[in-house]
């Protein structure tokens, strides 16, 4: 099923099916080998992050209304598990300075996941976090061209 992310992605490359085809894979591909309530905390987190609010309306599918309220409190919030607190933790890491996250912070999250599943993580969460931004790159580009 095509996303209207989807859609925008394939109007944004016009004839380069071949590109779009491969962005929905990966992103499909992403929410495959990771806990997908997991993955749409972490999404929901990066769109907060970056202020993204279109993300942040279809996040909300699926996920403890509870939670995402408190998802900006989420490292004192007793609504989240400890796998949680890491992945989240790593994730802001990520999205502020992925060159600078600490040891810790990623060991924490293979001690939650294991090996493979950190490694998945890790390449699911930059799937997302790589959406959120060509999407949020895109459309201001088209808004200044449109006006």
């Amino acid at each position: 099923m095509e996303s209207s992310i989807d859609e925008f992605f394939r109007n944004v490359l016009g004839e380069r099916t071949a590109v779009a085809d491969q962005l929905e894979n990966v992103h499909g591909l992403a929410w495959e080998v990771v806990d997908p309530a997991l993955l749409a905390l972490c999404r929901m987190r990066v769109a907060m992050l970056l202020d993204y609010q279109y993300e942040l309306g279809i996040s909300k599918i699926d996920l403890d209304a509870e939670k995402i309220s408190s998802l900006s409190q989420w490292s004192s919030s007793s609504l989240f598990t400890e796998r949680e607190r890491s992945c989240l933790r790593f994730t802001e890491e990520f999205v502020v300075d992925v060159s600078s996250i600490p040891d810790s912070s990623a060991f924490a999250v293979r001690d939650h996941l294991g090996d493979e599943g950190f490694v998945n993580f890790v390449n699911a969460l930059l799937v997302v976090e790589q959406r959120i931004r060509l999407q949020t790159v895109w459309e201001k580009i088209f808004q200044e061209v449109s006006t």
